[in-house]
């Protein structure tokens, strides 16, 4: 009987920066030799579900498969969120920026809001409560799918993981996602709880769902594929991995595809590197000049 040696784990600097230098030019994430580990443990299970016996193997097999490089990407994007994450965002969004868009698109009713790197799906849907508050606030009547008083509200998730966009699409997330300053009347607006055997958990609503459309997308594209512009754009916590080229490249995108003076929110620790292009306006929060 033939036995099937173990894959050798271990990867030479030649070969990670092989994989590094790929990663970079698929998808504009930029990993250092410090990341040599992180890649091992992600990339891991692939040889063995490949029965490959090292990383060089699996190098060439990447190289010619494009659901396989696909795969990888899903296995070394970090993905790491929460509902209403850097909550003061969602706040500036609810009191500012909705009213101003009710006010100045009042003749066309139409919102659009693009959630960037939208990993898990906590992000848009946070987006789209957020958006309804304000509605409510504003004494307009919600309608299902994102309709008030004939306003047409969409948000646009996107990324690059097809893993993380399944889970996002399902809307089904631990309760402990929900921090513990949220109202349990605002939860139960925008969510339904389960129970028995999925106690502990919590679905988003269908009418908060039916606001959202999810789609992969590599922010390294030459051009993104928006025949319309949108009124804000969310990208929180994604560039942090990107190099400054990069990085330029993604502002210059977002500039293209902002409305004439609309939103672009950055994580808590980027820097804005399209100063030329965006004037800051709150906290990491920015407008298209």
């Amino acid at each position: 009987m033939k036995v099937l040696k173990s894959p050798d784990l271990e990867i030479s600097d030649e070969v990670f920066t092989l994989f590094t230098d790929l990663i970079y030019r698929t998808a504009g994430i930029k990993l250092g030799m410090q990341k040599k580990g992180l890649l091992i443990s992600r990339l891991g299970k692939r040889l063995k579900m490949h029965g490959l016996r090292n990383f060089h193997e699996y190098y060439l097999l990447v190289k010619g498969d494009n659901e396989e490089l696909i795969e990888m990407l899903n296995c070394i994007s970090t993905n790491t969120t929460k509902f209403f994450r850097e909550g003061y965002h969602f706040e500036y969004l609810k009191n500012a920026v909705v009213p101003e868009l009710l006010r100045e698109r009042r003749s066309e009713k139409v919102i659009r809001i693009w959630s960037a790197g939208c990993s898990t799906g906590e992000e848009p849907y946070s987006i789209a409560i957020a958006v309804h508050e304000a509605l409510r606030w504003e004494g307009a009547k919600i309608k299902q799918g994102g309709v008030w008083a004939g306003w047409d509200v969409k948000v646009l998730a996107t990324d690059i993981s097809t893993q993380v966009l399944q889970t996002a699409e399902a809307g089904v997330y631990e309760y402990d996602q929900i921090p513990v300053q949220i109202p349990p009347e605002v939860v139960g607006r925008y969510f339904l709880k389960g129970v028995r055997a999925d106690a502990g958990r919590i679905k988003v609503r269908d009418f908060v769902k039916e606001m959202i459309r999810f789609r992969r997308l590599n922010l390294k594209d030459e051009r993104y594929p928006f025949r319309r512009a949108f009124d804000v754009i969310f990208c929180r916590n994604v560039m942090i991995y990107f190099d400054e080229k990069m990085r330029r490249h993604v502002l210059s995108m977002f500039h293209r595809h902002l409305s004439e003076r609309g939103y672009l929110f950055l994580g808590h620790s980027e820097t804005m590197f399209g100063r030329e292009q965006f004037e800051p306006v709150y906290i990491t929060v920015y407008r298209k000049r």
